[in-house]
């Protein structure tokens, strides 16, 4: 550390000016990088591994059409489907499906019957649409003839659903974004040109809307989060001048680790949104506990030389721990399963290192540079008081040391009853959790799931016997009694397979089930066909149209349709793992967060062994513990205790601040050897007593900077993102507490055994 600290006051002391010329040109490189970098909703790749339920998901993928790629196109009309508006609506279903990326088109003009005079089949809606008495009679039958099983229009006749496949090959974002543009373009123009409502909805449209909100929320949020750190700062300084030599750095440090993500090719996606706005408060409250301590020399005649030097011999240190911590927590995330989240673990710790660089240096360039200006100089002369000077007192510590015993021991009972709360982790997981339900995407598709029904499903791919085909009597009757089982699951909205089909033909004279079953198939789009046999024609796949209700509820449900395909008594289908998006998510999800709450007990046991490490004291590493797990067993024993359970955000959020709110503590300890050092004394309770009214100002400013720079996520588009914030300003606060009225007692506590004479009993 000490060559660090050496390196810091070569540059940044002695040579300001050559440091100021290398950092100019790496902050205009970092604006150059910052528009390189990509946004990803990270959606379905948060659960990408090799293990059996992801990889079973993936086969399935490849051999079953799944609704996924779908997007839905709902039309409302204020009276019933009539002629002039089947005619608008045609020309809409035609002009979409030649869209780049439009695979397949599924429409009330899609419906077809057997001709009762050709024997074939056609289009159920007539092609003369003027033909009032024809229209009306088609329209009664869509539903009853669909050849999918879903409802395309809704029994008032005013709402009709279109679906559009997409390719497989243009799933991935970039390339169904464009097709989604166009088509908020096309339901735009249709809509403004007739008295038709269209709205657009579907995964795809979610996950494109995730990402849009990723981009906006990366402008406002930090923005937002500049401008209330500025001001806070500025009430709390109470000088112009200081706040803004305070705010520099961390914008640099913000400015700087953007561009490097985007020079590194690193994407942002709702599990990182959060992060650049996170080293931003991070910059600014190690830059808050330099900048206090700069004032504070030069408010006691020291010059700007001697404040800076003095500031980082003592700050530097303590700095650069608060950051190792941080990064020891956002390096457990690579204990997960999940490449997303280990990314994350990687960027996160890549950037707070970085920044914690750029404060050290640029920080000290910072006063150096702007404290040679004689009004700025001015402006730390005479020290002005902290807004939260005041606040604690020599006798409010001096309380909680002296009944040290009875805080430490309510501490530890306060800890393991929140612990026992939070243990077992209840998870919690949907989806649509990132969507807000009042923005478009989401209204629609609930609009849609009255008419056509649920949009997600549970899949149960089924495989032939070799040699058997997948039309033959048998394989269907069999097919058949098991879609009647699955028929009387609670919770299951509707059932899809080939069986669907078969209750629907009607079979001419001199016509099998199977033959006729095959023409209908042979008429279907490929995609909507393979939604119920495979592309190998070896297997089939059973759809069970379910809600969303969370992982919870799908695991449940799972294991009800696993029951019933065991009491089936099957003889010729071989069902397999029951898969799908949602089985999949739900699945994963759990152990995902799982993994990540094992990362904040890896985080929770080794860096107080660093802080015990760093300050060469057993006792302080051991004392850190307890004020730092138990805001994070806090938080999780309220969101099991509420129901709410433990999601992606909640376990990322919890792992994170808790190596964020150990900064608390570091500063604590290091303000104590620096007392004890000044006084030459061991430690003793008043060394403690007057290190904490130093330090509890500035323990109160630095939280409020961090809790006012992350309640600018409460702007953002996403709800996880919110929930973010507010778990970390949870934390952040209760932390603060606990270092404040728990930390104390506890140096006490565990001092007490090599140093009893010193201590009051």
């Amino acid at each position: 550390m000490k060559y660090l600290i050496g390196a810091i006051l070569a540059l940044s002391v002695r040579r300001p000016f050559l440091l100021l010329a290398l950092v100019v040109p790496l902050a205009i490189a970092a604006a150059l990088g910052v528009p390189r970098i990509g946004f990803e909703d990270g959606l379905r790749s948060v659960f990408a591994s090799d293990g059996e339920v992801f990889q079973d998901y993936v086969e399935s993928s490849q051999n079953f059409a799944h609704s996924e790629s779908d997007i839905a196109v709902l039309f409302s009309t204020k009276e019933e489907l009539n002629p002039a508006t089947l005619s608008v609506l045609q020309d809409f279903v035609l002009e979409a499906q030649f869209l780049d990326g439009v695979d397949a088109v599924l429409s009330i003009f899609s419906v077809r019957h057997r001709d009762q005079v050709s024997g074939k089949m056609v289009p159920l809606l007539p092609s003369d649409l003027n033909n009032n008495a024809e229209v009306v009679r088609a329209l009664d039958l869509v539903n009853a003839q669909s050849a999918t099983g879903a409802r395309l229009m809704s029994p008032d006749k005013r709402n009709t659903i279109v679906i559009l496949s997409m390719s497989q090959a243009i799933t991935d974002m970039a390339g169904s974004s464009e097709t989604l543009r166009l088509l908020d373009d096309l339901a735009a123009r249709t809509s403004a040109e007739n008295d038709i409502k269209i709205g657009i909805t579907g995964l795809l449209s979610v996950r494109d809307q995730i990402i849009w909100g990723l981009k906006s929320d990366q402008i406002r949020i930090n923005f937002l989060g500049a401008v209330a750190g500025f001001l806070i700062s500025f009430v709390l300084f109470r000088s112009f001048w200081v706040t803004v030599l305070n705010m520099l750095t961390p914008i640099a440090a913000l400015l700087f680790c953007l561009g490097l993500f985007g020079w590194l090719g690193l994407s942002i996606n709702a599990l990182t949104n959060a992060l650049p706005v996170l080293i931003l408060v991070l910059a600014s409250s190690d830059s808050i506990h330099m900048t206090y301590e700069v004032r504070k020399q030069m408010a006691d005649g020291a010059t700007v030389r001697e404040a800076v030097t003095t500031s980082v011999r003592d700050i530097a240190g303590p700095c650069s721990l608060t950051s190792l911590t941080t990064i020891l927590a956002f390096m457990t995330l690579y204990y997960s399963d999940s490449p997303i989240v280990r990314d994350m673990a990687f960027t996160g710790a890549f950037g707070v290192f970085f920044a914690m660089l750029v404060v050290l240096f640029v920080h000290p360039l910072v006063f150096m540079i702007g404290g040679s200006i004689p009004f700025i100089r001015a402006a730390f002369l005479p020290k002005r008081k902290n807004a939260f000077d005041n606040l604690f007192g020599t006798s409010f510590f001096q309380h909680l040391i002296s009944k040290y015993r009875q805080y430490t021991i309510g501490s530890f009972v306060l800890c393991a009853l929140a612990l026992a709360y939070f243990f077992p982790i209840q998870t919690s997981y949907r989806f649509m959790e990132n969507i807000d339900a009042s923005q478009s995407v989401a209204v629609v598709l609930a609009q849609v799931e009255k008419v056509a029904g649920p949009m997600t499903s549970i899949d149960i791919p089924i495989k032939v016997p070799d040699g058997a085909s997948a039309l033959d009597p048998d394989v269907l009757q069999e097919l058949a009694i098991l879609h009647q089982h699955l028929q009387a699951i609670d919770g299951i909205r509707a059932v899809i397979s080939l069986d669907t089909l078969v209750k629907q033909i009607t079979v001419a004279s001199g016509e099998t089930v199977t033959q006729h079953l095959q023409s209908v198939l042979d008429q279907l789009p490929g995609r909507f066909r393979n939604r119920m046999i495979g592309q190998d024609n070896q297997s089939l796949q059973i759809m069970l149209l379910v809600r969303d209700e969370g992982s919870r509820a799908v695991v449940e449900l799972v294991d009800k349709v696993n029951r019933v395909i065991d009491d089936a008594d099957l003889k010729i289908l071989r069902p397999k793992q029951l898969t799908g998006f949602l089985v999949m998510s739900s699945s994963l999800s759990s152990t995902m967060i799982r993994q990540l709450t094992v990362s904040f007990l890896i985080a929770a046991l080794f860096c107080p062994f660093l802080i015990g490490m760093w300050f060469r004291r057993l006792d302080f590493g051991l004392a850190a513990a307890v004020p730092n797990i138990l805001p994070i067993a806090l938080v999780g024993a309220a969101l099991t205790i509420s129901g709410t359970g433990i999601q992606f955000t909640s376990a990322l959020a919890l792992t994170i601040a808790f190596g964020i709110a150990l900064d608390d503590s570091i500063h604590v300890f290091n303000r104590i050897s620096l007392e004890g050092k000044k006084s030459g004394q061991p430690l003793v309770a008043r060394t403690i007593v007057d290190a904490m009214v130093q330090i509890a100002p500035v323990l109160m400013t630095t939280t409020v900077v961090l809790s006012t720079g992350l309640i600018a996520t409460q702007i953002s588009g996403m709800p996880m993102v919110r929930f973010f914030g507010v778990l970390c300003v949870a934390t952040f606060l209760l932390a603060l507490v606990c270092d404040l009225v728990i930390l104390p007692p506890l140096v006490t506590w565990f001092a007490s055994n090599s140093e009893k004479d010193k201590l009051p009993r």
